[in-house]
């Protein structure tokens, strides 16, 4: 018995060894030891998880959906541990995720943001570590391209803060807080309310779109010494068009087009887009055309909220909150300036943030818990494609991982 034992053991001794000699089939492994391309786009979804003054936030957490071809998105992944964390970004390599939980004082002394690996074959979001936010309500978190740098604004306190990002992703705390001063005259411009930041298409300078004092401010980005630099001209002001019968402008978010010559706002408070030339050289913006989102014959209430340009750079497009639509403009090739095409309605109520992916355009609406998609058409128009249903969605976030694999 006892050498029938032994010579089992060898055999099999022997052929392992055979087959390590042979190479053996490694699942997790391609032939050149790298990952197998994973066949997955991301959907992940930003969210209100808790009643609010202005939302009933039913969510649980930062989704993660897997995008398939006419096929309804499979749910991945919640991370239950982020409280309204309403907007989101992606890093340009797809490891990490960073997030915004926009709370007030009710949860406690400030505000958190979060930082998340991400794994790109489950979905799955591994909580790396939180920093606080220095104020309350952040609204809107951007990183650049090499993961050097995380910025994030504060309605509430007219906070913008950077945080250096470690090696693993996390965030280490904040290198520079700057506090915003000023108000409008509108009734919501009490003082200043920071709602988005933004990276010139160079990442040389960033753009802060100020709601509460109608500016935008312009900042150079030291990058060794991790903080923000007023530029030579500080800011732009954005004026209320005469008799427009507007109190403010409330810019709210920001967009670059694609050749990189001319920035666009949607002004929250007075329903319009900005249009201005930039200047590289020195990040000074030029105002150039202001038109209006919502058509002639609407009088109802109604906010602005996101702005997205197409990918081919033709189109422009931004949500209205009220109307219930996105707004589609075309854009002159040469001069950057909109001609307006028409509206789309958002098929949900309250359409907060969009997002384009190629051909595909999905919006979010937040009141009515679903989040529709849209077929971008050679004109510029919408076409309904499907709904999904997602509670209280805001932020919407693609990452298409089998770019990124066919690349290692």
């Amino acid at each position: 018995m006892t050498f029938r034992i032994h010579y089992s053991i060898a055999a099999i001794f022997l052929v392992c060894v055979l087959l390590a000699c042979h190479g053996v089939h490694n699942p997790d492994l391609q032939e050149n030891g790298t990952k197998p391309i994973v066949s997955s786009k991301f959907l992940f979804v930003g969210n209100y998880t808790k009643m609010e003054g202005h939302v009933h936030g039913k969510a649980e957490g930062i989704q993660v959906y897997r995008l398939s071809e006419d096929e309804y998105p499979e749910l991945l992944f919640t991370s239950k541990e982020a409280i309204n964390p309403s907007y989101i970004t992606v890093s340009a390599d797809g490891r990490f995720l960073y997030a915004v939980n926009e709370t007030g004082p009710d949860v406690g002394d400030e505000a958190k943001i979060a930082a998340y690996e991400i794994n790109d074959s489950t979905g799955v979001l591994t909580l790396l570590n939180e920093q606080s936010s220095h104020s309350f309500a952040p609204c809107y978190i951007s990183v650049d391209s090499q993961n050097r740098l995380v910025f994030v604004v504060n309605y509430v306190g007219g906070v913008v803060a950077v945080y250096p990002i470690n090696a693993d992703g996390s965030l280490a705390g904040a290198s520079q807080v700057i506090r915003l001063e000023g108000q409008g005259p509108h009734q919501r411009q009490d003082a200043s309310h920071p709602h988005s930041i933004i990276l010139s298409p160079d990442e040389e300078f960033a753009f802060v779109a100020d709601l509460g004092t109608d500016k935008i401010m312009v900042y150079k980005i030291d990058y060794l010494q991790a903080e923000l630099i007023e530029a030579s001209v500080p800011f732009v002001k954005l004026e209320v068009p005469p008799d427009s019968g507007h109190l403010g402008m409330g810019p709210r978010h920001l967009v670059f087009h694609p050749d990189g010559l001319h920035l666009y706002a949607v002004n929250e408070l007075s329903n319009t887009i900005s249009v201005f030339q930039y200047q590289a050289e020195n990040g000074n913006l030029i105002a150039q055309q202001s038109t209006s989102t919502l058509p002639l014959s609407f009088s109802g209430a109604n906010v602005c909220a996101a702005i997205h340009i197409s990918e081919d750079g033709k189109f422009l497009y931004a949500s209205n909150r009220g109307h219930d639509s996105v707004v589609i403009y075309s854009i002159d090739p040469q001069t950057g300036s909109l001609e307006h095409i028409g509206h789309e309605p958002s098929r949900g109520k309250f359409p907060r943030n969009f997002l384009i992916d190629g051909q595909d355009l999905y919006v979010a609406n937040q009141n009515t818990d679903n989040v529709v998609l849209f077929k971008i058409g050679e004109d510029g128009a919408l076409t309904y494609k499907s709904e999904y249903a997602m509670k209280t969605p805001v932020c919407l976030k693609v990452f298409d991982y089998r770019t990124i694999d066919a690349q290692r």
